[in-house]
Order: structure tokens, then sequence, then C-alpha cells
């Protein structure tokens, strides 16, 4: 199943931070919406960079890293990888694996659409196996 099928949840919030913001600024955003990666946005709102937990968590074993000045933009990965709404979940799934990343950003012509992190997934795919399950199961009932 494609990606897009989660994409109809308008409810997810996407959060996104600036590459000029500080550290900190990032941290509190990470810890007060419970996420745990944040794309990172131009003025112009393109996605130039993404900032995870991990990348701070790095940052911070530095000896001389002050995070109230350090800026987003001297730890952030710009080689982002991403997806598009026609991707498959399952190899979204196994690209995620591959490259050992949480989350991943989902870019629909060129415009970031939405964020997805591992467990994002999973609890998806969890859920519609069960309702095809459950399907499954009413269905035998009646032909029984």
């Amino acid at each position: 199943m494609p990606i897009e099928d989660l994409l109809i949840d308008k409810n997810k919030t996407l959060h996104t931070i600036g590459p000029d913001e500080t550290l900190k600024a990032a941290v509190t955003m990470l810890a007060s919406n419970d996420v745990g990666a944040l794309p990172v946005c131009d003025a112009g709102g393109k996605m130039v960079g993404i900032l995870s937990e991990r990348d701070i968590v790095r940052t911070l074993n530095q000896p001389d890293a002050d995070i109230g000045i350090m800026k987003i933009s001297e730890i952030m990965k710009t080689n982002v990888i991403s997806a598009g709404p026609d991707d498959k979940i399952r190899d979204i799934i196994a690209i995620m694996k591959e490259k050992r990343i949480r989350h991943v950003p989902i870019i629909k012509d060129g415009e970031l659409v939405a964020m997805y992190s591992v467990r994002d997934l999973f609890t998806y795919l969890l859920e519609a196996t069960q309702a095809q399950r459950d399907t499954m199961t009413l269905a035998y009932e009646m032909v029984r």
C-alpha cells in the first residue's frame, strides 16, 4: 500500500524548524511536541535538511557544544532521504532499515507534505492488518 494512504490523516501536525534557529529551540520543540526529528525548512518553506535526536546527542557529546548559541544549520543533515506519496510503505520501511534512519519526510511536487517515523508506519500497518483480519473473519462467519 502506498504512503499516500497515510496522507489522508490531516490531524497530524507537521513540525518544522528553520536553519538559523538555535539547538536549544530545537530541543524545546522536540520535547514539547513529543517528536524525534524535525524537517529543517528555509524561509520559503523549502526543506533544506533534517535534525534528529541522534544528531543532537552526538553534538552534545562534544566538549565545546553550547546549545544556546549553536545553530541548526551547523549540525543538520543535508543529504535527506525522503519518499514520495506513491512509494509503498514496505519499501520505505526497507530503506529506513538499510539506512538506519527512524524518520522519513514525504515530498510531493517538491513540497514537504508529511513526516513519518518508523513507529507511525508500523502502527498503520498493524491497524490495516487487523482490519483485514477482522473482515476475513466476518466473511468466514457469513459463509459458514
